[in-house]
């Protein structure tokens, strides 16, 4: 399957922001729906509620799908579009299908896509936003860096990464070994025993 090139892409956001938003009326929880459409293969709907935050975006650029709610984050996916005497397409039958997992190729193709928005268009800044936070995100997980330090943290350590024994104060008494105690008093007590043997030996003699 051949990816759209990012010209491509960049003339349907900009179509996109172009257009004029068709805002719905207000549903359950007094919720609304604000969708934006352009001719070149863009749409963004987004759904907000009473005091206009945003809960809900889905963003179609030419066949990438991608999907942010509230709490539940970002989702891509790709549209399958039905076509119509082998070349017209026919959005209203457009089937979604959604990743199992975030697919870095395309959260990356619409984070470059929108990135050179610089308009005022709250709903296309906070879908801009939610792609280029989950670039940033995904830049983070394969950087180099982290790589580094977390097979540096899981690496065994090298002598010279060990704790280095710090060399003694000259001038604080010399510390000696438990065992050394014991075997010093062993001398003195056979020292002791051999001066009383020659004491001995030299009364006997004279």
């Amino acid at each position: 399957m051949t990816h759209p090139s990012p010209e491509k892409l960049k003339a349907a956001v900009q179509a996109l922001y172009q257009v004029r938003a068709v805002e719905g009326p207000p549903g359950d929880h007094g919720h609304r729906s604000v969708w934006h459409m352009s001719p070149q293969g863009a749409e963004l709907l987004s759904l907000v509620d009473r005091e206009g935050r945003v809960q809900r975006q889905e963003l179609t650029l030419l066949e990438d799908h991608y999907a942010w709610s509230q709490g539940e984050g970002l989702r891509t996916g790709r549209v399958e579009l039905e076509r119509v005497g082998g070349s017209k397409v026919n959005p209203a039958a457009a089937i979604v299908h959604t990743d199992p997992e975030l697919v870095p190729v395309r959260l990356i193709r619409a984070a470059a896509a929108l990135e050179t928005y610089e308009g005022e268009d709250r709903y296309l800044l906070h879908i801009k936003r939610v792609l280029a936070l989950a670039r940033e995100g995904l830049e983070l997980q394969e950087s180099p860096l982290v790589t580094e330090l977390v097979s540096a943290s899981t690496a065994p350590l090298s002598p010279a990464a060990l704790p280095q024994k710090s060399e003694p104060d000259a001038g604080a008494a010399p510390h000696a070994p438990a065992g050394g105690r014991f075997e010093g008093m062993a001398m003195v007590l056979v020292f002791a025993v051999g001066l009383m043997v020659a004491i001995a030996l030299l009364g006997w003699l004279l």
